[in-house]
């Protein structure tokens, strides 16, 4: 049934291709859980990576065999949480320089 083909699955869960993404939903969700984050507590480097770690991993995701719809779900998640802490830090930073100019 069902079951039975999503165990012997090129992405099933007894491969690495089902566990790396649904490890990597950890890190996607804690930045989800964050939105609200302070932005002096957001690290530009951090979150800069974990944007372009997700925007290049989606794209790569799609590419390889097996097609793996679950990562490339996972590193777009990552892509717009982490992008939407990238750009409230950045924009918090331009106002700050407009207000001491």
């Amino acid at each position: 049934g069902a079951v039975s083909a999503f165990a012997v699955a090129d992405a099933g869960p007894f491969t690495v291709h089902f566990w790396a993404p649904m490890s990597k939903w950890f890190i996607s969700g804690a930045s989800m859980l964050e939105l609200d984050r302070p932005t002096d507590k957001i690290s530009l480097a951090q979150y800069s990576a974990l944007t372009m770690t997700g925007l290049l991993f989606t794209r790569y995701s799609l590419l390889v065999k097996p097609l793996n719809y679950n990562l490339a779900a996972v590193n777009v998640a990552l892509f717009l949480s982490s992008g939407y802490h990238l750009a409230r830090k950045l924009i918090k930073a331009d106002k700050l320089k407009a207000d001491c100019a």
